[in-house]
């Protein structure tokens, strides 16, 4: 072959070689793209990866085997809290005892949540009594739940707690959470623990306590502490007849 022809023969295939590369390289940065677009958030940044590698999908045939998965517990709760409210009464009795049983085995924060957020929804006394307990778990969102959670139900025990909570608990999230749910106890009791609250000197106790008021009564004072004071204490006012939001145009010139 002449030395020419050669030389040509070689440029041509260092110009295929150069094409290869370069389609092997774009392939290459498709699939790494693929990858990182299917990466979620579920387990960390190398949940994709994870569910590739042999090694960590043994791992978790090893945890199916000792038990539920954490993610599939809390699935599992999940459509607990959805359905136990349908269910017949001896249904809810027997999920109420095993939901119970959970919240006070369970190491869990999230799970304990979980259970509380399901008990919440069932009528049962079991229910209540995990509920009752839950107010004193050592976790700040499992007591909020747990006060939110007997919003409603208006029997002696849940309001006795949930005032003494009100009053005591060393979190800030907590109180309120528990004065809120006092709106929906219309006892005495509930009364006159929220007219207390409306000479806390935290303004968010104060606000919380004319929420619940509100809830109890179905007067509207637009957040006014001293009218709800008033009212509380028997006194015969009038519900401004504009919002709150109306009272904050007129005074900026806003025209509405």
């Amino acid at each position: 072959m002449p030395r020419d022809q050669g030389l040509d023969c070689l440029e041509i295939d260092c110009d295929r070689f150069v094409r290869r590369l370069q389609l092997h390289a774009c392939f290459l940065f498709s699939i790494f793209f693929v990858f990182i677009g299917s990466v979620g958030c579920v387990d960390g940044p190398l949940f994709a990866l994870k569910k590739m590698y042999p090694y960590y999908q043994s791992k978790w045939r090893e945890d199916s085997k000792r038990g539920a998965v954490f993610t599939e517990r809390r699935e599992e709760m999940k459509r607990v809290r959805e359905q136990i409210a349908t269910m017949s009464p001896d249904e809810q009795a027997r999920w109420s005892k095993v939901v119970a049983n959970v919240y006070s085995e369970d190491t869990s924060p999230e799970l304990r949540r979980d259970a509380v957020l399901a008990l919440g929804k069932s009528p049962h006394p079991d229910a209540e009594t995990a509920l009752i307990r839950a107010c004193s778990d050592k976790n700040d969102k499992v007591r909020i739940a747990a006060c939110k959670a007997l919003a409603g139900r208006n029997t002696e025990t849940a309001g006795k707690m949930l005032s003494t909570i009100a009053q005591t608990d060393k979190n800030m999230s907590v109180r309120l959470a528990a004065v809120r749910s006092l709106g929906t106890y219309d006892t005495q009791d509930a009364k006159a623990l929220l007219r207390k609250a409306l000479d806390e000197k935290s303004p968010a106790i104060q606000y919380e306590a004319t929420v619940a008021l509100k809830t109890m009564t179905g007067r509207d004072f637009n957040g006014d502490v001293e009218s709800w004071k008033k009212f509380m204490d028997g006194q015969n006012i009038e519900e401004p007849t504009k919002t709150l939001a109306e009272n904050i145009s007129d005074s900026l010139g806003i025209r509405r």
